[in-house]
């Protein structure tokens, strides 16, 4: 079980808000088993998560808004692959139950079923990989969902590989999204799933010291969920579908080992989001995202087990301007224990992100591990 404690100022409510609290706790329990009949690997795994989340407006006159939920996730999935002369076949099936209890969206539940099949082909001496695909899924509230796709992968040799993948996705509306009502946000249980087609090509170039890669990727949004108000002033943020979105983007990455002690990485990435369709609304999520993202790292180690991080981000969003952050972190290891210092944004930078919520000038953390081998 894990959990967290943090302040939420503007992250809800108005900024003006400045005493609002959150804490969560997530906890897991699996019980998982693998066993191979010769051709045939099968899978298996049971579980449950919980999840709990406790909302504030103001820390210290709580009777003014609270918001508690716990959530409860029971399933069990079975997973199987077949080896043969035609390549590799795999079928799974998951059953799972969510339970949902809630002072603000009341006491939900629901049944999902989830069947998938799966081919793996090698051809040409397996240098040409196609792995085909289609998962359906029911929901019990929603209805039933097929999800095809298709994987796609030629290598050149040792060093160059082209790839590329289409596939057909949903995503059912959260019980947040149905129900979800306060001071100013209003649900929408009338909301229907959101589809997309997703697609992508890219190539890769691989040395025991060089990984570099490059890719370009187009999303489109069907029937697109957001949370939306008419103007600025408005009191609430409604849920709706806002009609078809498209993405479109870019993502290039270069990893270089110099030797043992120097390494550094250097990522771009550029998004172009659109709505497809005149809107007389604002949308607070779907055009508030990153435009251009610039991420350079160097990585040093010293002293057998030190190792000094420094990275660097350049980020642009689409509809809050652009800011530089440099972050340092300084870890020890030594067999099953570690420690960290994390300096985040050194230069006291101001910045906000997700619908203008300012984020966190220079901070610090410090932290530690301790691996205990059972045998």
């Amino acid at each position: 079980m894990f959990g967290e404690k943090f302040g939420a100022n503007g992250f809800y409510a108005s900024k003006s808000a400045t005493e609002q609290y959150e804490e969560t706790q997530a906890s897991v329990v699996s019980l998982a088993h693998q066993q191979k009949f010769g051709k045939l690997k099968l899978s298996s795994n049971v579980y449950w998560r919980r999840g709990q989340d406790m909302y504030l407006y103001n820390r210290e006159s709580p009777g003014i808004y609270r918001n508690m939920h716990i959530g409860n996730n029971v399933g069990g999935e079975v997973n199987s692959a077949y080896e043969w002369g035609l390549g590799t076949t795999g079928i799974g099936v998951e059953l799972r139950k969510e339970f949902l209890v809630s002072n603000n969206l009341g006491d939900r539940n629901r049944f999902v079923s989830q069947v998938f099949f799966e081919h793996h082909f090698s051809l040409l001496d397996k240098k040409l990989n196609i792995s085909p695909g289609i998962s359906w899924a029911n929901y019990s509230k929603e209805g039933n969902f097929f999800y095809p796709g298709l994987d796609v992968g030629f290598t050149f040799n040792q060093n160059h590989k082209i790839y590329g993948n289409i596939a057909k996705v949903h995503r059912v509306p959260t019980f947040t999204d149905l129900y979800y009502t306060s001071k100013t946000e209003r649900g929408n249980p009338d909301l229907q799933p959101e589809n997309a087609v997703y697609a992508e090509v890219g190539y890769q170039y691989q040395t025991k010291n060089v990984l570099a890669k490059v890719s370009g990727f187009v999303r489109d949004t069907h029937n697109a969920i957001d949370w939306t108000k008419v103007n600025e002033s408005d009191t609430f943020w409604s849920a709706r579908n806002i009609g078809n979105t498209t993405i479109k983007g870019i993502e290039a990455e270069l990893n270089h080992r110099l030797n043992d002690w120097l390494r550094y990485t250097l990522g771009y990435t550029y998004l172009d989001n659109k709505l497809n369709q005149p809107s007389d609304f604002l949308a607070r999520y779907t055009l508030d995202n990153l435009k251009h993202q610039f991420i350079a790292k160097l990585e040093t180690k010293f002293l057998k087990n030190f190792t000094n991080e420094i990275s660097y981000r350049y980020n642009q969003r689409l509809n809050n301007g652009s800011y530089n952050l440099v972050d340092e972190k300084l870890s020890f290891v030594k067999r099953d224990f570690s420690v960290y210092v994390l300096i985040n944004n050194i230069t006291n930078t101001y910045y906000t992100e997700t619908f203008g919520v300012q984020m966190p000038q220079r901070w610090f953390h410090l932290g530690f591990s301790y691996n205990i081998n059972i045998k």
